[in-house]
């Protein structure tokens, strides 16, 4: 697996430069953020186990609300999950209690409404937005914590800021092409894997009302 110290030597064989690596990390950074950002990368998902007739669960300690994605629930014994939307309701008590809806209470608990009561054993996933640990010098030695697919596009974007500080317009143009193009293909190869209707369709004829 690759290093942090990995990625400084390969963007300094790609383009030679005399910054120190303190500064290059300092770049590393601001483009591991804004890669998680583009890519919209996920922390791994909070997992756990509903209980019979149980509404409240209790999140971790120190966790932050405010990363929640998306929540899904396993909705039969088998494989079978649904995403569940937060309460579209200032006031629960007027929610819909036939559909799947969740809601943060006081206390932050979190709420699950699940149509005829919930059941024993059935997994919830909370999936949240990850955010990237700031790199220092002290840790160039660890392993690379990003998707091995984007490390070139991360190793392009130093170099880009690189290039841009050396005032090399020529060089900056070329890394920045390559890099958003190598995005542009992730993001089209997620948009091909979707299904091609993401929403229910109602295809049903209609009737007629005439006044």
């Amino acid at each position: 697996m690759a290093t942090y110290s990995d990625l400084l030597s390969d963007i300094k064989l790609r383009y030679r430069h005399t910054f120190t690596d303190a500064q290059v990390l300092v770049w590393l950074n601001e483009e591991l953020r804004e890669l998680y950002d583009v890519l919209e990368i996920d922390s791994p998902p909070l997992t756990f186990q509903t209980m019979w007739q149980e509404s409240f669960y209790s999140f971790p300690a120190n966790f932050d609300l405010t990363r929640i994605k998306t929540m899904t629930y396993q909705v039969n014994d088998g494989d079978s999950f649904i995403e569940i939307h937060p309460s579209r309701s200032d006031d629960d008590q007027y929610a819909n209690s036939s559909e799947y809806w969740y809601s943060i209470v006081a206390g932050g608990k979190l709420y699950l409404n699940i149509p005829g009561g919930p059941v024993d054993n059935r997994t919830v996933f909370i999936y949240c937005d990850a955010f990237p640990d700031e790199i220092t010098t002290s840790m160039v030695a660890n392993t690379v914590d990003l998707p091995i697919q984007y490390h070139e596009i991360l190793k392009l974007g130093v170099l880009e800021r690189i290039s841009a500080a050396r005032k090399d317009g020529l060089m900056k143009n070329n890394f920045t092409a390559d890099k958003e193009d190598k995005i542009s293909n992730i993001l089209w190869q997620r948009k091909m894997r979707e299904p091609e209707w993401s929403t229910t369709s109602d295809v049903m004829p209609k009737t007629q009302r005439w006044c």
